[in-house]
């Protein structure tokens, strides 16, 4: 959120020297809060703003195959959509302004309890003396199937954490939501300990590595940890 607060105001921000009428796309993930105050401080220079954050990761920025998930006025997310449509392939106008964050945040929860289950799975296969991608494979064709899985199967199997999504972000984004969970009054008790699990990686060094790494942390509890 400071990073965008940096830009946007200030005598070098973007409010005080784009144009009226003007349409900032914020893409970014921040608090959703931030993007309401944004938003009414930049209607007071006659700037549109829209709050976009993305999710598909890098692959799925690479492929244009985005989800943008968008709060604002609709007349201003019609102006958007042919460069959103450059950029994502599920475009969706979520309600006001901060609805985007709010989704956003949501999305993140999802992802890193879906992963922790997807790590936590691994670890109980690989001790039960199953093989993990015979498993993992049957799996993701069930209910249990998911995005997470398809795209961290490799991650999981090659121990190969290698950065697309950093523990770091996720951990940030983790903040994100527990604290505006905590200001609406919703409760996030698994959300609450994966929270906790992305900062112990992180404290351990590990906040480098792609979110996948939760693996590790899973592997340092079963005492397994190479």
């Amino acid at each position: 959120s400071s990073q965008v607060e940096a830009i946007a105001y200030g005598p070098d921000g973007i409010l005080e020297n784009a144009k009226r009428g003007a349409l900032l796309i914020d893409m970014s993930s921040i608090t959703p809060q931030t993007s309401v105050d944004l938003a009414k401080a930049a209607a007071d220079k006659g700037i549109r703003v829209l709050d976009a954050p993305v999710s598909g990761g890098e692959a799925g920025a690479i492929e244009a195959v985005l989800s943008i998930m968008v709060g604002g006025e609709k007349a201003d997310f019609d102006t958007a959509r042919p460069i959103l449509e450059a950029l994502g392939r599920t475009i969706v106008l979520c309600g006001p302004h901060g609805s985007g964050q709010t989704v956003k945040a949501a999305n993140q929860l999802i992802v890193a309890v879906n992963i922790q289950a997807c790590a936590e799975a691994v670890v109980f296969l690989e001790k039960s003396g199953v093989d993990p991608a015979a498993a993992l494979d049957v799996l993701n064709g069930g209910l249990a199937g998911s995005t997470v899985l398809t795209r961290k199967k490799d991650n999981f199997l090659n121990r190969d954490f290698k950065p697309g999504f950093r523990i770091d972000l996720h951990h940030k984004d983790m903040g994100i939501v527990t604290d505006a969970a905590r200001n609406v009054g919703a409760a996030l008790p698994v959300g609450a300990v994966v929270a906790q699990l992305v900062a112990s990686l992180r404290a351990q060094g590990d906040g480098g590595l792609d979110h996948s790494a939760l693996l590790r942390a899973v592997e340092r509890l079963s005492g397994s940890a190479s």
